[in-house]
């Protein structure tokens, strides 16, 4: 098998040298995540043109119409190069669409480009670890298909920063009942715990199966509500045990209304971050909340961006080179929140106290 990897630009210089010429494929970029993504994109980095790539051409060419210096293209996710031209320049491959064929990581590590990836659940990312492993060092290969392609963890770790000792980390996700997004969320947990019935978790710093009763919970809502919640495999649950190695890890998904709606606002998106250590030798315990009013969609595609940024080298540090990655290993969990809060989410910090 031919190896490529030497077409991928690494240096600083040679990277800012080919953003102008190559373009981003947002594949995927007239859906609901996708349409968001390529609007935060333009908004960040107004001179790097984009290509939207969908199957419908027309909702494809609205995206790109609205934003600016972007091409709408169709492509075929089952076909080689997605269907595109020989000719076409691309600088990374952004997959918003689910990718059963894997032709779009193949094409990324046939050009030696990075490609990021949101829609390889954690329970069905084999074909992806083998197809990375056959071509370990032909392209950055992202996998982000974490709750809000990493906000979740992002906001985990920078509370796990107050410990010495992580024991247990619970997470809780709120989809309000009238996001836009929200029926697609749903669909989507259905179409993981159809694959597999039961949720992951880690408990006693063993991973776990959950199903029936042993699943429901209750997740705790910005507004002090009990909510009624199902444990859902993310890949948040094994990148914060693995980060911090806590023990106990679970994600609980609610929909439902959020405390954003419930007051008069605008149908957010919420999660909740609880955890249980020691800090210089007490008991403590920490609850983080994060509410972005723009809603599950918007909140994805800004963390797609922000990681986006991070793999090509367009925040002010080195390209990625090639190897397998997850958001965290990209970005530092600060500087991802403080993006986060510069685009309208508000993050509550609870004071941490003895037990």
């Amino acid at each position: 098998m031919k190896n490529q990897e030497s077409t991928i630009v690494f240096d600083r210089e040679r990277a800012s040298n080919l953003m102008p010429t190559a373009q981003v494929l947002f594949a995927g970029g007239s859906g609901f995540v996708g349409r968001t993504a390529v609007r935060w994109f333009r908004d960040r980095h107004p001179d790097i043109p984009v290509l939207v790539g969908g199957r419908n051409l027309q909702a494809a060419s609205e995206v790109a119409q609205e934003v600016g210096a972007a091409k709408a293209v169709a492509i075929d996710l089952d076909q080689p190069r997605l269907r595109l031209d020989d000719d076409t320049a691309i600088a990374a491959v952004v997959m918003l669409a689910p990718e059963a064929g894997l032709k779009g990581l193949s094409y990324a590590q046939d050009l030696g480009i990075p490609y990021l990836n949101i829609n390889a659940a954690l329970t069905e990312i084999g074909p992806e670890l083998a197809l990375f492993a056959h071509r370990a060092t032909a392209a950055p290969v992202v996998l982000a298909s974490h709750w809000m392609a990493g906000a979740a963890t992002f906001l985990a770790l920078n509370s796990a920063k107050g410990f010495e000792i992580v024991r247990s980390i619970r997470l809780g996700a709120i989809v309000d009942e009238q996001d836009s997004v929200g029926p697609a969320a749903i669909e989507d947990m259905e179409r993981v715990h159809g694959a597999a019935p039961a949720a992951l978790v880690f408990e006693g710093g063993r991973r776990v199966w959950l199903s029936g009763d042993a699943a429901k919970s209750k997740v705790e809502s910005v507004d002090d509500r009990s909510l009624d919640a199902t444990a859902f495999s993310t890949f948040d649950t094994a990148s914060l045990h693995v980060a911090t190695g806590a023990a106990d890890v679970r994600f609980d998904l609610v929909n439902g209304e959020s405390s954003s709606r419930r007051r008069g606002g605008e149908a957010a998106t919420e999660i909740i971050v609880e955890i249980e250590g020691e800090s210089e030798g007490r008991s403590k315990r920490s609850r983080s909340m994060l509410e972005f009013k723009h809603g599950t969609a918007s909140l994805t595609g800004l963390s797609v961006v922000l990681s986006l940024a991070s793999v090509l080298g367009l925040n002010d540090r080195s390209p990625a080179r090639p190897g397998l990655y997850l958001p965290e290993l990209l970005s530092d969990a600060k500087w991802f929140l403080d993006e986060l809060c510069s685009a309208g989410a508000t993050i509550h910090e609870d004071v941490k106290r003895d037990i």
